[in-house]
C-alpha cells in the first residue's frame, strides 16, 4: 500500500495545526503575597486563555463584615504584546451586561512581580468618561502550556 507524499504532508500539516491550537497558553493569577495581609482587592482570580482570547475573572460583588458575595466576569483579551523580558503585557476589558453602561479596562504586566491596573469607564450618551483608576495590585501568576 502506497501513500502519496502530498497526502502525507497534508495530514502532517493538519496534525501540526491541531497540536498548535491544543497547546495555546493560559495564565491564571490570584492576589499575591505582596498585596499585604490587610489589603483587599475585588478581583480574586484571573484566567486568560491566549488562544480563544477570553478572560474569566472571579470577583467580589459585595462584602460585609461576615461574608463576601462572589460573581464571575467575562472579558475579552484586547491586546497581548511581548516585552524584552519575554513576559507579555495583557490588556483586556470586561464585557458589560446588557443595559449596563460601565466597563472595566485592565492591564496585567510583569515589573519584577505581576501587577494588575484597572480603570472604570462609564458611557453617557455613548460618550466614554473615566470614572476611576485603581492603584496597581500584586498578583501571583502561573503559566500553563495547555489550553
Amino acid at each position: 500500500m502506497h501513500i502519496r507524499t502530498g497526502r502525507l504532508s497534508g495530514l502532517l500539516l493538519l496534525l501540526l495545526s491541531a497540536a498548535g491550537s491544543a497547546s495555546a497558553g493560559t495564565i491564571t493569577c490570584v492576589p499575591g503575597p505582596g498585596a499585604g495581609a490587610g489589603s483587599f482587592h475585588w478581583v480574586r482570580k484571573i484566567s486568560i486563555d491566549e488562544h480563544s482570547r477570553t478572560v474569566l475573572m472571579d470577583t467580589v460583588r459585595s462584602k460585609t463584615k461576615d461574608a463576601e458575595t462572589m460573581s464571575k466576569i467575562r472579558g475579552e483579551l484586547v491586546s497581548m504584546d511581548d516585552t524584552q523580558s519575554g513576559e507579555p503585557i495583557y490588556v483586556f476589558n470586561s464585557i458589560p451586561a446588557p443595559g449596563v453602561e460601565v466597563m472595566n479596562l485592565f492591564k496585567l504586566f510583569k515589573a519584577g512581580e505581576w501587577r494588575l491596573i484597572s480603570a472604570g469607564v462609564s458611557f453617557v450618551n455613548k460618550v466614554p468618561a473615566l470614572r476611576a483608576v485603581e492603584q496597581s495590585a500584586v498578583f501571583d501568576c502561573k503559566r500553563s502550556g495547555l489550553g
